[in-house]
């Protein structure tokens, strides 16, 4: 999953907030110096990642994908179920979707200060961008994919591909994918709550 179902699963405590957001920015001995609830996030996100990664309904949505994409199907499907989730959101939060985003942007500004550095980077082009809302629009999901095509390029130079490319198989397939996406999101939800029931934050 990415950062808007993070943060949903994450809501209302701010250091799963935090947590769920740092965890892909930050090492585990800058993890180690942060506030206990928000180790605590970063492991909830992580249970997330792992649930998420292993659920027969996310490879069987990978696979309707992955003929162009391989490997990336995944980090693809990550991107596309936060658009799923964002242009359905009234059905799994009765806060409309900009106010939750403001919501969640204040939350990380007001622990930017305590955010290892390569997160508090992210975290001011996520605020300044809006890009909870924006995973609401394709144009946003371009712009999501488009940035996620220059990591890869940075860190797998050999590896890189321009995922926006993906966009055609995505829309071919939008609506098993939202099909897999609502038969797997409530079951995501449940063991989010249950997750967090067994942690002490």
């Amino acid at each position: 999953m990415n950062f808007l179902a993070h943060l949903h699963l994450a809501d209302p405590e701010p250091g799963l907030m935090l947590g769920g957001i740092v965890a892909d920015f930050a090492r585990n001995p800058e993890i180690a110096l942060l506030p206990e609830a928000v180790q605590t996030g970063v492991r909830l996100h992580r249970l997330i990642d792992g649930f998420t990664d292993r659920h027969p309904i996310v490879h069987r949505s990978n696979a309707r994908i992955s003929a162009r994409l391989g490997w990336f199907a995944g980090i693809v499907m990550d991107v596309y179920y936060d658009h799923i989730l964002a242009r359905n959101w009234e059905r799994y939060s009765p806060e409309p979707l900009p106010t939750f985003a403001g919501r969640s942007y204040q939350v990380l500004e007001d622990a930017f200060s305590i955010s290892p550095p390569d997160a508090q980077w992210f975290i001011r082009r996520f605020i300044d961008g809006d890009y909870l809302v924006g995973y609401s629009t394709i144009e946003g999901i371009e712009l999501t994919l488009a940035r996620l095509s220059e990591r890869i390029a940075e860190r797998m130079p050999k590896r890189a591909l321009w995922l926006p490319d993906a966009l055609p198989d995505l829309a071919a397939a939008d609506a098993e994918l939202a099909d897999d996406f609502h038969a797997f999101y409530p079951e995501l939800v449940a063991f989010a709550q249950e997750s967090r029931r067994g942690f002490v934050t």
